[in-house]
């Protein structure tokens, strides 16, 4: 059975059992959190799901020394968790500016890579494997048209850019809830994007926080959003 974990009001999950131990061990999820199964819409606490079944740790080598860490500190953090993409968000702009906004989409894709492994059931690889094919093709297309041709399929091709416009939009947005409840539950740092800055601003607002995220993770100190 999975769990949903509410902050707010938003829910986070689905978690297994064993996902709220570990995340309750570890501290990044409160007993006092309120939680409900897959299914159900009534609330308990974590505590109550569940009770006083504890966590088990993980194996260690003969003679080796554990290391313990205060919970959401770097050590925490720099878990078996992957690491966001490390170049500014500044230099990200300038590489877009030169090459025309080529550079924007690879990074998107970048981007989104990152985000598919920390939570392998969001898709955003696949809505830009849609989208951006879909806003090229029909830009070329309207370019290399000509004459009347050109003007009896210019509502086609502002449709096929439209839809394209979409589906990336779709991407964003499941990028954007991929990371909010991934820094809101495993790695907690209460992580709030705001879906205007990513409608407008995508890759570079993602980035921006990347770089908070990866400072985080190397030094524990987390800059305001």
């Amino acid at each position: 059975m999975n769990y949903f974990v509410k902050r707010g009001e938003q829910e986070f999950g689905p978690y297994t059992l064993a996902d709220l131990q570990k995340y309750v061990a570890s501290g990044n999820i409160k007993p006092s959190e309120m939680a409900r199964s897959e299914g159900l819409d009534q609330w308990v606490t974590v505590e109550q799901i569940i009770g006083n079944i504890p966590a088990s740790p993980p194996p260690t080598s003969y003679g080796s020394v554990p290391s313990y860490a205060v919970p959401g500190g770097p050590q925490a953090a720099a878990s078996a968790y992957p690491t966001p993409p490390g170049l500014h968000w500044g230099l990200v702009l300038l590489f877009t500016f030169l090459t025309c906004g080529l550079f924007s989409f690879v990074w998107l894709f970048i981007e989104a890579g990152f985000v598919q492994k920390l939570r392998t059931s969001s898709k955003p690889m696949m809505f830009y494997a849609i989208g951006i094919p879909l806003v090229f093709v029909a830009s070329f297309a309207r370019g290399a048209a000509n004459g009347i041709q050109a003007n009896a399929a210019d509502g086609l091709f502002s449709l096929i850019e439209l839809a394209g416009a979409v589906v990336m939009v779709v991407a964003h947005f499941s990028m954007k809830n991929a990371l909010e409840e991934h820094y809101n539950g495993p790695e907690n740092i209460n992580l709030q994007l705001s879906g205007v800055m990513v409608f407008f601003f995508s890759f570079l607002y993602f980035q921006y926080h990347f770089m908070r995220i990866r400072t985080w993770k190397t030094t524990g100190l987390l800059e305001p959003q």
